[in-house]
């Protein structure tokens, strides 16, 4: 997705007519949205009931109380967090009645497509299978700092603001994090995962 400075001033005016009763800027505000919001609501519940219900909330929120809303500096990551709270809140609320630790319900998951093109002479389907052990070996909180990083439009200071840490402790830990999967899993798998990610 990836928004430029641009695109972040042109989503500033479609918000801004949105809060003043235009339907056609929250259609394209949805429009724009919805899918990556499921995407990212998927990597933190595998629940897709779930998910697709707090995507439904948060936008029926938008509307009762666009009124009331003030204009946030980049619409996506007011989305993302938006969703990440509801969606947090729900896991934690399951958890307490499924009587499941947190870690159980709450697991960042990061899935590839396997119609990656093939490197090397390599499968498909054991590219993907390396790059979803590489990732299964590091915890979900990183996989989800990951994946903000490189798949979300967001800078560090928003994901530090999503995640609940500092900017600079963001950028050391995607910095150490590339380093250490360099370090453990060489060269190839870390092409790959740039590749992925479009680093």
């Amino acid at each position: 997705m990836n928004k430029g400075l641009k695109d972040r001033e042109y989503w500033k005016g479609i918000w801004e007519l949105f809060i003043n009763g235009n339907r056609l800027a929250f259609n394209e505000i949805y429009n724009e949205y919805v899918d990556f919001l499921f995407a990212y609501g998927m990597k933190i519940t595998p629940n897709r009931e779930l998910v697709q219900d707090n995507i439904q909330d948060l936008f029926v929120n938008l509307c009762k109380y666009r009124k009331n809303l003030t204009s946030p500096d980049y619409l996506e990551f007011y989305l993302t967090r938006s969703l990440r709270r509801m969606l947090i809140k729900e896991v934690q609320k399951n958890r307490k009645v499924a009587n499941m630790d947190e870690e159980e319900l709450l697991s960042f998951q990061l899935k590839f497509d396997l119609e990656e093109q093939l490197i090397e002479g390599e499968s498909a389907d054991n590219r993907m299978i390396s790059l979803q052990k590489m990732l299964a070996s590091i915890d979900s909180r990183k996989r989800e700092l990951l994946y903000l990083k490189f798949y979300s439009g967001l800078n560090y200071r928003e994901i530090g603001d999503l995640l609940g840490i500092r900017p600079d402790t963001a950028k050391k830990q995607v910095y150490r994090l590339l380093e250490d999967l360099r370090d453990r899993f060489g060269q190839k798998l870390m092409e790959l995962f740039c590749m992925y990610f479009k680093v």
